[in-house]
């Protein structure tokens, strides 16, 4: 029954085919059910223009999955990952080399399907439940095949340069001195953020001296949304707080009057988002953090809740407004959709994907 994967695929990169080969081989030998890879429409990314054809009996049809290629080793960016996954009309599934026992619950708890070259499965869709978990076979190259990048653009000062570069497009023309002042970087690790962004296509040089250029806005935000809960939140200093009564406290706010900006769900709400608040995220400038954090709990009964179940976060800002030119009442939409889609709540992800729609038409109309 079981289908050549070599006798139906084209090229791929050779690390892409690799982890597919072993995801098809680990599924066939957990499941005894044949998957093959095959030719498929176009598309973007990592294993664009493929398909997983699976035949969940004899006779059925096969069903095609458009494969996700990611490594993953935090539930912090599962969130982003299951957005890119809901992008097509067709269903996708996550290919990745190893997933743990928690990471692999917490799929399942999302409903997000995945492979992984262990042999481990989730795939649910109507007449077909898959799930195979605890699986450890032990493959020759195996876990090599994807990796995150680990250039300059994924650290915490690229992450602050890259914010700059989606919160003011027009910053792509300007002199690395004026993106270093925007950003709050070194001016030496201006180029090789902006060198590690053009070797990875995320970026094209338009000419020396004459600035870059964006050639697709979304592969941009989807790294950078799903690297900021990794490598920047959590560097920044934070505080829990539990609001009286039943949450409502924002809406008498006005954040400005503390020096801050909402991010999280109050902000996707003010965006325009059918999203009900239950978490108050609120960005306070650095200079505000002493004064303007003290008038905030004194001002509206905040009490402090050090053991992080309160449902109001306080952080402190990794940019200045100043710099970037922002006035209003909410933090720019990347960081927005950052924030949705780090909490993992499907209530968030669906509004992170609204956002995220919204926003790519005014960079790219």
């Amino acid at each position: 029954m079981k289908k050549s994967v070599k006798a139906r695929a084209g090229t791929l990169a050779g690390n892409e085919r690799r982890l597919l080969d072993e995801v098809v081989a680990a599924f066939q030998a957990s499941t005894g059910l044949p998957l093959a890879l095959v030719k498929g429409p176009g598309g973007r990314g990592k294993g664009a223009g493929w398909r997983l054809a699976l035949t969940p009996e004899p006779g059925a049809p096969e069903r095609l999955y458009r494969p996700l290629l990611r490594q993953i080793d935090r539930a912090e960016t599962l969130g982003a990952i299951k957005a890119e996954l809901q992008e097509g009309p067709e269903p996708g599934v996550v290919v990745t080399p190893k997933l743990n026992a928690a990471l692999a619950r917490q799929c399942r708890a999302m409903d997000m399907p995945f492979l992984d070259g262990q042999g481990n499965a989730y795939l649910r869709e109507p007449g077909v439940l898959i799930l195979v978990m605890g699986q450890r076979q032990s493959q020759p190259g195996q876990g090599g095949a994807v990796r995150r990048a680990s250039g300059r653009a994924g650290t915490g000062t690229g992450l602050k340069l890259v914010f700059a570069l989606l919160s003011d497009p027009g910053l792509l023309k300007a002199t690395s001195p004026v993106l270093r002042e925007a950003a709050g970087v070194s001016l030496g690790s201006v180029p090789a953020v902006l060198g590690d962004l053009e070797q990875r296509g995320l970026l094209l040089r338009i000419g020396w001296g004459k600035g870059w250029q964006v050639p697709r806005w979304q592969p941009l935000l989807e790294a950078w949304t799903t690297q900021y809960p990794l490598a920047l939140r959590p560097k920044l200093r934070s505080f829990r707080f539990r609001s009286p009564g039943q949450g409502h406290w924002w809406q008498g706010v006005n954040p400005a009057d503390y020096g801050g900006q909402w991010g999280g769900e109050v902000a996707a709400a003010l965006l325009g988002t059918v999203l009900k608040p239950q978490q108050s995220l609120l960005y306070l400038q650095p200079e505000a953090m002493r004064l303007g954090l003290a008038r905030l709990i004194r001002e509206h009964g905040l009490r402090p809740d050090p053991d992080g179940s309160g449902d109001v976060e306080v952080v402190e800002a990794f940019w200045s407004n100043e710099r970037l030119g922002l006035s209003v009442a909410t933090v720019p939409i990347p960081l927005v959709i950052a924030d949705l889609l780090a909490s993992l709540d499907s209530r968030n992800i669906e509004a992170a994907m609204e956002l995220r729609e919204s926003w790519l038409r005014g960079v790219e109309g």
